[in-house]
């Protein structure tokens, strides 16, 4: 005896699965940044560097009970 249910079941199943959490922007049309942007980023990067070595110098000279 066949199962019907799944026979239908089978028939009815998508080829290709959805596609989630995709990207659906073509890459050719994503700009790249402009050199101001790119300079910004560094120069945001370069203070949270010093920052944080800063703080590891400040920590290194506390003493110790």
């Amino acid at each position: 005896m066949r199962n019907v249910l799944w026979d239908r079941m089978i028939a009815e199943r998508p080829e290709h699965p959805p596609e989630r959490g995709l990207d659906r922007y073509d890459p050719a049309e994503i700009d790249p940044p402009e050199p101001s942007q790119i300079f910004t980023r560094l120069g945001v990067l370069l203070v949270i560097a010093l920052v944080f070595g800063l703080a590891a110098e400040l920590l290194a000279r506390l003493p110790l009970n």
